[in-house]
């Protein structure tokens, strides 16, 4: 895979054989081909093959780049991710942490294997040491959205995600946060899925009023709120308090769905990191009885998942990479695949994983249309016949300026 960078100086024409806008939509039919036109780093127009169109900057230098029969849509996001762990071993991850050459290595590695699957932008889920936010000072692709650390009560679920905060300390630490460059808040709302009982999850961390007064506190500095949020009365409450996603959502009701919709609140379902633990012994995975409650936990998620749009839920798509048994970037296309079985069809999974990811991100990305940045990928097949043809990207085009060595 081959990431192209645009000039903001120059003028560039690129022709495929098909384009697709945002979901089902071909922004130049299907079965026609299209040019794709970029100046100053946007997208300039959009048009069938061969139809005339004009630059408005004659004066800069003009660039083709034929890309034959590959498909042109929107770069894929993943909402989810923890860049401070790999996936493969939680204990030697967070042992990792204190020895910053094997660390920087290992997350290198993973944001190329981001890349290479297509996804151009991710949204950390944080972790105490603030080891995204580093990543993201030093890397100009994958784009990397940090909330730096996550927010939590002491002597409660997620200490590798941040350290606990008492809530009279609440507004000192959100300001720390955003001195740091924060660009959203991770707070925890409850503890995680069980995977010996079904239905249990950790208890919920936060009253009404003290999650409200943490979603207040962030948006009146201009920061968005993501809430971990396992079983449905964690769900309710963040939903209550206001908060900007739904991460994990598990056990959620029909009635939260709703709510969801009603409040323009979108889900970020996460349902690999559960479903990857059918293949893990550490998590009892080869146990028959785990097993059943896996894989029960995983039928139910899927089932609201179906349900999601038809009530106008706004689905993202996150990984929670780094989670055990779910790598950096692959765990992105596993995802579509539970997606795909929980009855979407490829358009709605395509929206899910370009535009409705963007906009989660508040990126101008997601579109293939006049005036939007000039981000997007380029992929071998068609992924509205079949979603496997996003395993197969062959470049992403980001605007700026080309490193030294812009090939991966």
């Amino acid at each position: 895979m081959k990431i192209m960078y645009f000039e903001k100086t120059k003028n560039y024409m690129i022709n495929a054989g098909r384009i697709i806008d945002n979901g089902g939509f071909c922004a130049t039919g299907c079965d026609q081909g299209g040019t794709l036109y970029v100046e100053e780093n946007r997208i300039a127009a959009v048009t069938s093959r061969n139809e005339a169109y004009s630059f408005s900057r004659v004066d800069y230098a003009a660039v083709e780049i034929d890309l034959g029969g590959l498909t042109i849509l929107p770069p894929l996001i993943d909402c989810h991710v923890h860049l401070a762990l790999d996936g493969v071993d939680f204990s030697a991850a967070l042992k990792r942490w204190d020895n910053p050459e094997e660390l920087d290595h290992i997350i290198e590695g993973q944001l190329r294997d981001t890349l290479n699957c297509g996804v151009l932008a991710v949204r950390d889920g944080g972790d105490r040491r603030g080891i995204a936010r580093q990543a993201k000072s030093r890397c100009s692709a994958p784009l990397i959205k940090s909330p730096v650390h996550a927010l939590r009560k002491p002597e409660t679920y997620g200490a590798f995600l941040g350290r606990g905060t008492l809530l009279p300390e609440t507004g000192n630490v959100l300001d720390h946060l955003v001195m740091l460059g924060a660009d959203h808040v991770k707070v925890i709302v409850s503890g995680v899925v069980s995977f010996k009982e079904y239905g249990k999850v950790g208890p919920v961390q936060y009253t009404l009023g003290e999650l409200a007064q943490i979603v207040h506190g962030a948006h009146r500095r201009g920061l968005k709120v993501m809430a971990h949020a396992s079983s449905d009365e964690a769900v309710s409450l963040s939903i209550a308090a206001g908060v900007d996603t739904i991460e994990h959502g598990y056990f959620l009701s029909d009635d939260s769905l709703s709510k969801l919709a009603e409040k323009r609140i979108p889900w970020i379902p996460t349902v690999i990191p559960v479903a990857a633990q059918l293949h893990n012994p550490a998590a009892g995975g080869n146990n028959r009885l785990n097993r059943y409650v896996i894989e029960k936990t995983v039928e139910r998620q899927l089932a609201m998942i179906n349900k999601a749009p038809g009530l106008g839920v706004m689905l993202g798509v996150g990984t929670d990479a780094g989670a055990g048994g779910v790598r950096h970037g692959y765990g992105f296309h596993q995802e579509l695949e539970l997606y795909r079985n929980a009855g979407l069809s490829n358009s709605q999974i395509l929206q899910s994983a370009t535009l409705n990811g963007a906009n989660i991100l508040n990126l101008g990305w997601g579109r293939i249309q006049p005036g939007r940045p000039a981000a997007f990928i380029a992929v071998a097949g068609n992924p509205l016949d079949n979603l496997a043809a996003l395993k197969r990207v062959q470049y992403a085009f980001l605007p700026g300026q080309s490193p030294p060595d812009n090939s991966q």
